[in-house]
């Protein structure tokens, strides 16, 4: 999770694009597969079949490299601190945010 999480971190400032998949553009779970994939774990390449990986853990519970879903159709990393990165959304870039206050939590190793 560590290597995930330096990897996605590394690709501040790189701009949102939907359906990009990196290593220079990407969305948001593209940003996700990408960095897992430089971890050597292998994740689907979209939301909704993300959100079915690994384990659900409680909010209080989050670490970092967890896969955050605040709502449907959108991933983040969380990286610890309270803060998750993330391929936002069209005509952004990669970035650091607040994890939200209702999210679902997923763990993948």
């Amino acid at each position: 999770a560590t290597l995930a999480v330096r990897a996605a971190l590394s690709r501040l400032g790189c701009p949102y694009v939907w359906g990009a998949t990196g290593p220079d553009r990407f969305d948001c779970s593209g940003l996700v597969k990408w960095a897992y994939a430089q971890a050597g774990v292998p994740l689907p390449r979209t939301t909704y079949e993300q959100i079915t990986e690994g384990v659900a853990v409680p909010r209080s519970q989050v670490r970092p490299g967890d896969l955050v879903f605040p709502h449907p159709g959108h991933v983040q990393l969380a990286i610890g601190g309270g803060l998750v990165v993330e391929a936002p959304y069209a005509g952004a870039a990669v970035r650091i945010s607040p994890l939200a206050g209702e999210v679902a939590i997923r763990r993948v190793r």
